[in-house]
């Protein structure tokens, strides 16, 4: 009688657990048609969607501002914090007075620091971004002359008459020709220049407004950050269940892990390729030392592309003034991103995203694509967080099914037996046929062309 009601016990189990695994492969079933039905509308109403997400953006500019420079001031009041708080603790009353005080001023100090390194680069640069701009302009023609020459020079004369042709002739021409260009483009009337100027400016108004109050939402973030943390806690705790809230948690905080590893290592990459390229220049006595630095430094922060945006526009600047000192600087280039691809970056990013080069090439393309610079940007780090999710949930799947979780097992697999769940390995001799199928397939193709050639000869 006992054993027959164990077995009757562990028979209702068995089929307690078909169904919950029933319910949740439906219920996966069904989030995955949901997703696609949103994907399918998101694509037919793009532009609308477009249209209001740049609203909303353009509505909440002012915080999102305030965030980003919350999320970069962080590590530099972090830092300012360890060092502050035991001096104010000594001299405070209590020590919540002395977090606050602690806090208040490292923020306000994070934020003097921020906008300083901000306003010296902009200090730096943009003087020399103007002079650059406009002896290109002044002497552009003289620059693509000495170009010819040059062409000349290195090709013993054997193009002198076309080359000479193309310098008496096709340079004015050639900027004539771009003036009116430019001209027929920027022809507009005296109203359209007006309300063009007009608009520029309130653009530009609103732009230094919507910063202030960035710069007011950010200090209220870091001053208040511990209370925003335990408000989410709060939230997720209250609507979930204690195991799935738990996820969440782990979750946010590896999103938190990668977008900090990965943005903050790839500005301390990007500052030391700028110093290095600088230190190069200033050796081989390069024209325009800060202003090629500074561009390779910043477009160095774009992973994969950046260093192609940057570069290419630097050779080109260069080579306009001196054509060999333009190849140099190709080579230093080149050299440059093979240091930072292979010893600096992998010194200081580490694997901070685990995305293999085919996700990341992928999310660039995606990012920038949808999003411009700031998709570049955040592509990498959130398809990192997606990839990390994809792998909790396939592992968690796998799991319940008592299957093994390790790639490396499904790639040598042949199938799964449905009845006892025990995998079913590839031999040795259908690893290798399927190796060489495809080259064992071509080779057949061209036996039997060969044959049927020979047939049709006879």
């Amino acid at each position: 009688m006992t054993d027959r009601q164990g077995q009757n016990d562990r028979e209702t189990d068995r089929q307690k657990s078909t169904i919950k695994s029933q319910l949740i492969t439906a219920g996966i079933v069904i989030f995955t048609a949901c997703c696609i039905i949103m994907f399918y509308f998101c694509v037919k109403r793009y532009d609308g969607l477009r249209a209001g997400w740049d609203t909303l953006m353009t509505i909440l500019q002012p915080i999102i501002i305030g965030a980003v420079m919350a999320f970069m001031m962080n590590p530099i009041m972090q830092f300012l914090e360890r060092r502050f708080y035991p001096f104010v603790l000594k001299h405070s009353k209590s020590e919540q007075s002395a977090k606050k005080t602690s806090r208040m001023v490292c923020a306000i100090l994070s934020l003097v620091i921020f906008a300083g390194v901000i306003i010296l680069i902009f200090v730096a640069v943009i003087p020399e971004l103007y002079g650059t701009v406009r002896f290109l302009v002044d002497n552009l023609g003289n620059q693509i002359s000495g170009i010819l020459d040059w062409a000349n020079e290195i090709t013993l004369g054997h193009f002198e008459k076309n080359i000479m042709s193309v310098k008496n002739s096709g340079i004015e021409e050639m900027l004539q020709n771009a003036l009116a260009w430019i001209g027929n483009y920027l022809d507009v009337g005296q109203a359209e220049l007006i309300s063009g100027i007009t608009t520029g400016v309130m653009g530009v108004g609103k732009f230094f407004m919507n910063l202030f109050v960035g710069v007011i939402v950010s200090i209220y973030i870091l001053v208040s950050k511990e209370t925003f943390k335990g408000q989410t806690k709060k939230i997720i705790y209250g609507t979930l269940k204690v195991e799935y809230a738990n996820v969440v948690l782990d979750v946010i905080r590896k999103a938190n892990e990668v977008f900090y590893g990965f943005i903050i290592g790839k500005i301390i990459d990007s500052l030391i390729v700028g110093v290095i390229c600088y230190v190069a220049m200033t050796i081989l006595r390069m024209p325009y030392v800060l202003l090629v630095s500074v561009i390779i430094g910043l477009t160095n922060i774009i992973p994969v592309f950046g260093p192609f945006i940057g570069g290419i526009p630097s050779v080109i600047i260069i080579f306009l003034t001196s054509p060999m000192q333009g190849i140099y600087f190709l080579i230093l280039v080149v050299v440059l991103q093979q240091v930072d691809g292979n010893i600096i970056g992998p010194k200081i990013l580490g694997n901070s995203t685990g995305l293999s080069s085919f996700w990341v090439v992928f999310a660039i393309v995606l990012g920038g694509g949808l999003f411009g610079f700031p998709g570049m940007l955040l592509g990498v780090p959130t398809m990192a967080v997606i990839y990390y999710l994809a792998q909790r949930l396939t592992r968690w799947l796998l799991r319940r099914k008592g299957l093994p979780e390790d790639t490396e097992t499904y790639v040598h697999m042949k199938q799964v037996d449905a009845g006892t769940g025990e995998l079913i390995m590839k031999t040795p001799e259908e690893e290798e046929k399927s190796r060489f199928t495809f080259s064992g397939k071509n080779k057949k193709n061209k036996e039997t062309k060969q044959q049927s050639s020979k047939e049709d000869q006879e």
